[in-house]
């Protein structure tokens, strides 16, 4: 199946503008007709935290050291306690502290600026 494009163009664009932000900012750009205008960006960056849960298992060995209490009364023949089995490490507080994320991108802010949210390329593309 073919397309016609009307009127009968070449090409329906009438300039692209392209570039990289290293961090978040305004980008100059030569102006351009923002309702006949639109913004590709893709990020080469990202930002966030994480706040992990699952397990951890081994086998701690105790330290050797002896266990005595306070006053000089010691027992010379005790050590640290074994420690075996599962450990669970988890969030204090996983709807607060869970997973978030930022992915970097780029939008036009005015006709002549790009408002940047961090590391990416952009390129602008105006059409006729």
């Amino acid at each position: 199946m073919s397309s016609n494009l009307y009127p009968n163009v070449a090409s329906p664009i009438k300039s692209i503008q392209r570039g990289t932000a290293a961090s978040a900012g305004s980008v100059a750009i030569s102006s351009v007709d923002i309702s006949k205008s639109f913004v590709n960006s893709f990020a080469i960056g990202s930002a966030g935290t994480v706040a992990g849960s699952g397990t951890t298992s081994g086998t701690y060995t105790p330290s050797g050291g002896a266990v005595g209490a306070p006053g000089g009364n010691l027992n010379q023949n005790g050590s640290f306690p074994l420690y075996s089995g599962t450990r669970l490490i988890t969030a204090s507080n996983p709807a607060t502290n869970g997973f978030v994320s930022q992915r970097y991108g780029a939008y036009l802010h005015t006709s002549t600026s790009l408002a940047v949210t961090g590391a990416c390329n952009w390129e602008v593309v105006e059409y006729i």
